[in-house]
């Protein structure tokens, strides 16, 4: 009881340090996991005042791993690797290689340790993918071409990670001669495949009927159970089987994932991994020793160019490759921080007595210190990016082609379903430019009789391509934010009394345009509310007519 009495006041004090501490991070545009971190730090014991039980906290952020690396798994997506095609996945393999081969050889420079090496590359070479989505959520480009790019690389890191501690976990214990390091890798390998064959297999087929089961009683509680066990008993397994609890907490949600009730797992998971998480960060905080910091200063210099300078370079040359140079230089500077899979690589590490306090400790400020430059290191991306739109200079008159059809000329970029209509729709009375670059789509406009250009909408030379001073409209249907506001900003420059109209899909989006200069902003969820109040008015017997009247006397309103 004492124990327990123990433990309350620290896990209550605990979270309403972290609730004022993840307060103040967001008000200063900081991600709120820096607010844990810092609420570890007030109550540890390097710091004057209250006290926390390390241990207890520690033992207690177990579950918060569990938790976390299940919602990864059940939030992981294949379709969206599928989507941006087998070179992002390759390239962030390729980038993770490359950090943690660039920490073997600074640790040969600066004489670290063969495991101290390995884990500052492993947790130096992940990004967050939650500071990451945090950060394309804030600024609205969730569904930019970057923002997607950069999720399906961060999932792809995030597998390697999982991967990373079973396979550092062997080296560290076959440390000595070659055949040694070998065997111990090539064991763990076999095991580790044949465990998550063994849970996949399994999960795949039993999961999804037990989880349909257990739902046919609606009992809420009853499901977050059944939730509960499944991660940490799967979890268990895998430490059992002497893997480790991230890996079955990792496979566990990915059985999940592909659950019809996938949804409803992760809406009902949410809250109490929330909890434990900010448990987990504020546990990893208390580790923090300042004085330890001040005597690590050159691995915490060290790992910190790794992540915010090397990682960036590396995956910006990677993506330039097939990307064009805007593209590659924002996924890049989103990918540029360390994060919760760095926390559980180093604490993976130490609790293994493969990393010192020291060496832990300095894994751990230098992983604060990236998420907190990410986000200026991407508002300076995008200042760079908007840049270039400012950069872009007018034809002169004397170097313009002669117009065919003066003031009957309409661009439209992206040549989706949007597109499609919205030129053939046109095409009757105007004449019609389309700018797609997506082979397929590209190749069907031509097949449509439309003129084509082949190539980024967003890249300058595309725009001065569309020869936008004799057009009489532009119009965006490229169902991607940010792709959608440089277009804009890039033609203002080329033309400033261009019509141009786009879709955004929240309010936020369609301020942002506003800004970037558009002229109309068509709301996408407004039009489907339109549309469907349209009918409803029909079906109550009000003809079309009259209907119609009333849903543009709407529109023309402005929605309430």
């Amino acid at each position: 009881m004492e124990h327990q009495a123990s433990l309350i006041p620290d896990i209550t004090i605990a979270l309403a340090v972290a609730l004022a501490g993840g307060w103040l991070a967001t008000r200063v545009g900081l991600p709120s996991i820096v607010g844990s971190l810092l609420a570890g730090v007030v109550i540890s014991p390097f710091t004057p005042g209250y006290v926390g039980d390390v241990d207890s906290l520690l033992a207690v952020a177990d579950i918060g791993i569990v938790l976390l690396l299940f919602g990864i798994g059940v939030q992981f997506s294949l379709r969206d690797l599928l989507q941006t095609g087998p070179f992002v996945a390759g390239a962030a393999v390729a980038q993770v290689a490359a950090i943690v081969g660039a920490a073997a050889l600074a640790g040969m420079a600066l004489g670290w340790t063969t495991e101290q090496s390995l884990y500052y590359g492993a947790a130096a070479a992940i990004s967050s993918g939650a500071v990451l989505v945090k950060i394309l959520e804030w600024r609205g480009d969730v569904t930019s071409r970057f923002g997607r790019i950069a999720v399906a690389w961060s999932v792809t890191q995030d597998i390697c990670a999982v991967l990373l501690i079973v396979l550092l976990a062997a080296i560290a214990e076959g440390s000595g001669s070659a055949p040694a390091v070998a065997g111990a890798v090539g064991l763990a390998a076999l095991k580790a495949g044949a465990f998550i064959a063994a849970v996949l297999a399994i999960g795949f087929v039993i999961v999804p009927r037990v989880l349909n089961r257990v739902a046919q009683e609606r009992s809420r509680e009853l499901f977050f159970l059944a939730i509960a066990v499944l991660a940490i008993a799967t979890a268990l397994a895998s430490d059992y089987a002497g893997l480790s609890l991230a890996l079955g907490a990792f496979l566990a949600g990915i059985v999940v994932s592909e659950s019809d009730l996938s949804h409803r797992v992760l809406g009902d998971l949410l809250p109490a991994r929330d909890v434990f998480a900010v448990l987990f960060f504020t546990s990893i905080g208390m580790l923090l020793d300042p004085a330890i910091i001040g005597e690590e200063w050159a691995a915490v210099v060290v790992i910190s160019v790794l992540v915010v300078v090397l990682k960036p370079a590396v995956s910006w040359a990677l993506l330039r490759v097939r990307e064009l140079p805007d593209t590659s230089l924002l996924t890049a500077a989103s990918l540029a921080s360390a994060g919760e899979f760095s926390f559980v690589l180093g604490r993976s590490g130490f609790d293994r007595g493969h990393l010192s306090l020291d060496s832990f400790t300095a894994l751990l400020a230098a992983t604060a210190v990236s998420v907190l430059l990410v986000q200026a290191l991407t508002r300076g991306a995008h200042a760079w990016v908007g840049r270039t739109a400012a950069a872009i200079v007018p034809l002169s008159p004397e170097s313009l082609p002669r117009p065919a059809r003066l003031g009957r000329r309409a661009v439209v970029c992206g040549y989706g379903r949007a597109g499609r209509i919205v030129a053939r729709t046109l095409a009757s009375r105007f004449e019609v430019l389309v700018v797609e670059e997506d082979r397929r789509r590209a190749a069907q406009a031509r097949a449509d009789g439309f003129d084509v250009i082949e190539a980024s909408p967003t890249h300058p030379s595309s725009i001065r391509r569309m020869s936008l001073h004799d057009a009489r409209q532009l119009i965006i249907t490229l169902n991607d934010a940010f792709a959608t506001r440089l277009v804009t900003e890039r033609a203002r420059a080329m033309n400033p009394h261009l019509d141009i109209s786009g879709v955004a899909v929240a309010e936020t989006e369609a301020m942002k345009l506003r800004r970037s200069g558009i002229t109309t902003t068509v709301m996408a969820e407004d039009e489907v509310a339109f549309e469907l109040a349209r009918h409803g008015l029909h079906r109550f017997g009000v003809s079309s007519r009259e209907a119609l009247a009333i849903v543009q006397h709407l529109r023309e309103r402005g929605v309430p």
